[in-house]
């Protein structure tokens, strides 16, 4: 004898619409294979290592 859950689950199994996966557009598709490949040059660059660095003496501004 099964018992009301159990029923309620094989009902749900039975009657529960199958999720439709979703197609992925191209667009999406290369956009995520055209990841920029930085250089170590690039990425010290970018977080700024090559600067100047100043000091402020006697009101002026000096290179360290």
């Amino acid at each position: 004898m099964n018992t009301l859950n159990d029923q309620l689950k094989k009902w749900k199994n039975k009657n529960q619409p199958v999720p439709v996966k979703k197609k992925r557009n191209n667009a999406e598709i290369s956009q995520q294979a055209h990841c920029e490949k930085l250089t170590d040059r690039d990425l010290k660059d970018l977080m700024g290592m090559n600067r100047q660095t100043l000091k402020r003496h006697k009101g002026s501004y000096r290179q360290r």
